[in-house]
Order: structure tokens, then sequence, then C-alpha cells
């Protein structure tokens, strides 16, 4: 019996068992690689919260700075000298990410809302409702200031209204009062009647 003779493998065999060997080497060192980490916040801000006007329909009307906007007043009225149904609210100021990022920017609200980030108008929801939650979305630079201006007005029953942001480095949370910058003053706020177009 003649002895056997082993066959050297085929030239597609070794081309196939070679690039195998590259892949693995590759996805190891893939895997192994450290993951690019997020840039860290800039320092928390200074501010105190965005300047308010609210108005009633009698006409009474209050001036203050809100340290954050995070109200649930329910059947209450948003100050003594207020009538609990048929106000209305403007907040302006300044807003301050601090995160280089998209944003994403929430309200809820319970009746109607409007937001106005930058110049740009991100959320209209100018009707009646109930709680009810509306968003946009807005790349934002960390340190820089953006004017900021929302409106709101309630017809009756409970009233909410809540202002929040999230993005990749940054968990949603209402926007806290480091963070918001009132302006020296405040135009008067529009009237609690849905109009049929923007102010």
């Amino acid at each position: 019996m003649p002895p056997s003779i082993s066959r050297p493998r085929s030239n597609t065999t070794l081309w196939i068992a070679t690039l195998s060997l590259l892949l693995f080497t590759f996805t190891v060192a893939a895997g192994a690689a450290p993951r690019p980490k997020a840039a860290a916040p800039i320092p928390a801000g200074s501010g105190s919260g965005l300047a308010a006007v609210y108005v009633d329909q009698s006409g009474s009307s209050v001036s203050r700075v809100d340290p954050k906007i995070d109200f649930s007043w329910g059947q209450g009225a948003p100050a003594p000298s207020l009538r609990a149904d048929d106000f209305s609210v403007r907040w302006t100021g300044e807003l301050e990410p601090r995160h280089s990022e998209t944003y994403t920017i929430s309200t809820i609200s319970d009746d109607g809302i409007r937001l106005w980030l930058g110049g740009r108008l991100l959320i209209d929801k100018w009707t009646v409702h109930s709680a009810t939650q509306n968003t946009g979305t807005i790349a934002l630079v960390a340190g820089r200031r953006y004017s900021i201006k929302i409106e709101f007005f309630e017809r009756s029953g409970a009233a909410t209204a809540r202002l929040s942001w999230a993005s990749n480095s940054q968990q949603k949370q209402v926007v806290p009062k480091s963070q918001l910058y009132p302006v020296a003053s405040a135009p008067p706020p529009p009237a609690n009647t849905p109009p049929t177009t923007a102010l």
C-alpha cells in the first residue's frame, strides 16, 4: 500500500483563515479601545429665575421673579391678589445651558402655552386643554445665554405650568434657578383669549 501523501491546503482555504484571524484581532482591539467621554459640564450658573408678569381678567397684576417654572396651582390662584381662573403670565429672561449639544425643551401646561428660545418659536400650544406635554429641540452652546419668552394662559379649572430640559448629558429635569436669568423689565402679558396669530 503506497504511503499517503498530504496535500497542501488550497489558496482559498488559507485566505479564509487569514481573514478570520484579522477580523478576530480587529474585534478584540475595538472592544478594548476606551470610549470617548462626554465633555464635562460647565459650572452651574448664578441665575435667580425669570421675570414674570401675571394679569387676571379683573385687571389685577403681579410682577415678580419666579426662581423656576414648576407650578401646579390646581384650583388655586397664582398669587393672593389674583383670580384662580382667567389669568395669563409672561416669563422673560435668559437661559444658560451647561452642555454644548442638542436639548429637548419640554413644557407641561393646563391651559395654553407658547415658548420662544433664542428668538425661535419652539412650542405653540395656545389652546384650552388639560395638562399636556409639548416639546421642541434646539442645539445650544454651553455658557451662552439665550433669550427666552414663555406665555401662558389659564381659562378655568386646574392650572399647571412647568419648564424642563434634557440632552444626551443632561437627564430630564425642571430647568433650575441657577440657569435662568431675569431681564430688567418685562412687557405686559398677552390677553388670555387665544389670538388668531402669535404675538
